[in-house]
């Protein structure tokens, strides 16, 4: 369902679906989507200029999609984003693209607990999830819907119904802090 938002915290890689109403603003005015995490030049995102006033008879519908629940019926694994000295590290080990650091099974839905020491996005290639909480509570305010990115603040851990189900073979999760995964703070995902 739409949930209204006076701001919305993102992720890298991120995506939401926004419809912003621009009626209240007169005609000469300028709107700018700022990031509030920033106050230089990638404090300011875009600028919207209105230009004119024109009828818009569309609406938003109280129901967007159905999207089942995934519920988790196999393993529970758990991840850990961490640092040693100068290495970043998933589970305490470094990334080796032969070496798998899960094995998931195809088309089964687990539960997995994802722990982060700083600020991460988990990401994850080819494959969707759901939140299913944070810590001890629920999903946050941003969680509904499928997701393949999701912000971690430090010392946090979510909790997502994963499912793989697209292909048997090789996934890859990662941290997608640019700097993070420049310096492999990455996961192969062996799905068998």
């Amino acid at each position: 369902a739409p949930v209204r938002h006076a701001t919305l915290r993102m992720s890298p890689a991120e995506r939401f679906d926004i419809v912003v109403d621009f009626s209240r603003y007169p005609v000469g005015s300028s709107v700018t989507l700022v990031n509030l995490a920033d106050t230089g030049g990638a404090g300011r995102v875009m600028r919207f200029h209105i230009t004119r006033k024109a009828a818009d008879d569309s609406a938003i519908p109280d129901r967007l999609s159905d999207i089942p629940p995934l519920t988790p019926e196999g393993a529970h694994r758990r991840l850990v984003f961490s640092r040693n000295g100068s290495q970043w590290q998933i589970n305490g080990k470094p990334f080796d693209p032969a070496v798998p650091h899960l094995r998931p099974r195809f088309g089964v839905t687990e539960r997995w607990s994802i722990l982060s020491v700083e600020r991460h996005p988990f990401h994850l290639h080819g494959a969707f999830f759901h939140v299913l909480g944070r810590g001890a509570s629920g999903p946050g305010p941003y969680d509904a819907g499928w997701k393949d990115t999701v912000e971690m603040a430090p010392g946090t851990e979510i909790h997502l119904a994963v499912r793989f189900d697209a292909y048997r073979g090789r996934y890859l999760a990662h941290c997608h802090n640019l700097e993070h995964e420049d310096m492999a703070m990455m996961a192969t995902l062996q799905v068998t």
